[in-house]
């Protein structure tokens, strides 16, 4: 069963945090806000977004991983769901990292996403980013996340760890880069191809000539 409105409002902070604000509940869920830290794949590090410096700006093609402001606690007798607002998804961005949280999940929640749109994709910190869903489990779970065997999670998560940006390292080809690296081969076609062809052609005429004698 899900949670509506009045049982998202009277739980409250119990599952959104100290954070919790009430203008964010809607129908059957709560909308959480874009966090400071930041990856975009191909940069040395994460980077922090601040009242200073609030936009980041995604490419067509590019992957990143992005961090919620508020800091969760689900009940080890829910699960959650999560999405991002369709505001963003009509523009190209998708999740790419799973849409559910787990029971006992105590922190923030990191979405790694990809701009699969034709234009940049703009965010902003504090700005509602993403959708959260809570359903009421029945029965019990036995074991907390940190109590798993073989867990990679602490039981609070905080931030952008080292293994979230190797599992999503490397460089990112977007559409905006292969436009440019098309362009410069343009360019070098355009300035060399002439010379290519001269020396090519010079090149027939002296063979034909030497194979005639």
């Amino acid at each position: 069963m899900f949670l509506a409105r009045t049982e998202i409002e009277k739980l409250g902070k119990d599952l959104i945090g100290e954070r919790y604000e009430k203008d964010y509940v809607r129908q059957a869920s709560y909308d959480l806000r874009l966090g400071s830290e930041v990856y975009v794949v191909g940069q040395d590090a994460p980077i922090r977004l601040s009242a200073h410096s609030p936009y980041i700006s995604l490419a067509p093609g590019q992957f990143a991983i992005l961090t919620c402001y508020e800091e969760i606690n689900i009940p080890r007798t829910y699960l959650a769901l999560i999405a991002l607002r369709s505001s963003f998804k009509f523009q190209g961005l998708v999740n790419i990292s799973g849409f559910h949280v787990d029971p006992t999940h105590k922190g923030t929640l990191l979405f790694a996403v990809q701009n699969v749109g034709p234009s940049d994709i703009r965010l902003k910190y504090k700005e509602p980013t993403f959708t959260i869903f809570f359903a009421e489990l029945k029965g019990d779970i036995e074991k907390s996340r940190d109590e798993e065997p073989q867990t990679q999670f602490k039981p609070t998560l905080r931030g952008i760890r080292l293994q979230d940006v190797q599992l999503l390292g490397g460089s990112s080809i977007t559409i905006s880069k292969l436009q440019k690296e098309i362009e410069q081969l343009r360019t070098i076609v355009l300035i060399y191809g002439p010379f290519v062809v001269a020396a090519a052609v010079a090149l027939t005429v002296a063979i034909l000539k030497y194979s005639s004698k």
